[in-house]
């Protein structure tokens, strides 16, 4: 009979807030887990768990740390795609594909323990796990859906054209997931202009005048939206 990874026994509390296994019962994510060919490895801080173009196996759920998914261009410049947290998962877009390679490098910012799930793990039939193994499918479309909106995002601060504008298009975005006026900023200033595409030096230039303005005032890691309604005019 197989039997569970002991650290995936460590860790079940932090695979079962993954989205990819929503609604399923620690039982039979439990049973699922001992039958499917998972594999934990542990990262250094500021090594990479992935690299742009090499070979991907499966899905990866950040189990511990913290993980930066980034892209470079031609020219070096960096551009954060996502920050992962653990229970985040990654790799999922390109599962099926035919040949699937890394499409971004993900670089762990303090030291972390991932767990790969292979293609086989959503394509072969596990005894008394059928209902497990489509619960996970099903989340899987619904977290690919949601990445899709991320991504829809993404395009739209790149397509606006000033400073201004791409800062308040993301305040409002952190507004309404936090549904408040003072937010917590998940991105240091570095963090921010990469997910912009901007210099940090021109970002921090235009958050001063924000803050002269009275539009915005930060409070250490939270910055409060002072002046909502032009956040709102100017970010659309």
């Amino acid at each position: 009979m197989s039997t569970l990874h002991p650290t995936l026994e460590t860790y079940m509390n932090t695979i079962q807030q993954s989205p990819l296994c929503a609604h399923i019962t620690p039982e039979n994510l439990s049973l699922f887990l001992s039958h499917a060919n998972v594999k934990v490895q542990s990262f250094k801080k500021n090594s990479f768990i992935a690299i742009a173009g090499d070979p991907m196996e499966g899905i990866g759920i950040l189990l511990e740390g913290r993980a930066l998914l980034t892209r470079e261009n031609m020219l070096g410049q960096r551009t954060i795609v996502t920050e992962l947290e653990p229970s985040s998962m990654f790799g999922e877009a390109l599962l099926f594909s035919n040949h699937p390679l890394w499409p971004a490098t993900i670089e762990a910012t303090k030291d972390a323990i991932v767990l790969f799930l292979p293609i086989e793990t959503f394509t072969k039939a596990f005894p008394d796990c059928q209902t497990c193994q489509i619960q996970l499918l099903t989340n899987l479309m619904h977290d690919l859906s949601e990445k899709a909106m991320q991504l829809t995002r993404k395009v739209h601060y790149l397509s606006l054209k000033g400073m201004r504008e791409k800062i308040f298009a993301y305040f409002m975005d952190l507004h309404r997931v936090q549904k408040k006026n003072i937010l917590t900023l998940p991105h240091n200033r570095q963090e921010m202009a990469d997910v912009l595409n901007v210099s940090r030096t021109a970002l921090s230039r235009e958050l001063g005048r924000l803050q002269d303005e009275r539009i915005i005032q930060f409070h250490g890691k939270e910055v409060e939206l002072v002046d909502i309604e032009t956040i709102e005019d100017f970010s659309f």
